[in-house]
């Protein structure tokens, strides 16, 4: 845990030793695919869990939902 904190340590004086352009645009390289892959992943979690709590499938006698 301590390399980790070390490496993001340096990972941050360098970014914060850049200007603001340079900042931007790897901040936006980094976050922006991340941002997405974690949307992607929670829009997964929750169609799971939605189809696995959905009782509107087992409300009527031949199986269709409501």
């Amino acid at each position: 845990m301590t390399s980790v904190s070390a490496w993001w340590d340096s990972v941050e004086e360098w970014l914060t030793g850049l200007s603001f352009v340079p900042q931007l645009l790897v901040t936006l390289v980094v976050v922006i695919p991340l941002a997405v892959l974690i949307a992607a992943a929670l829009n997964l979690l929750v169609d799971t869990v939605s189809d696995i709590l959905d009782r509107r499938r087992f409300a009527d006698d031949d199986g269709k939902g409501l």
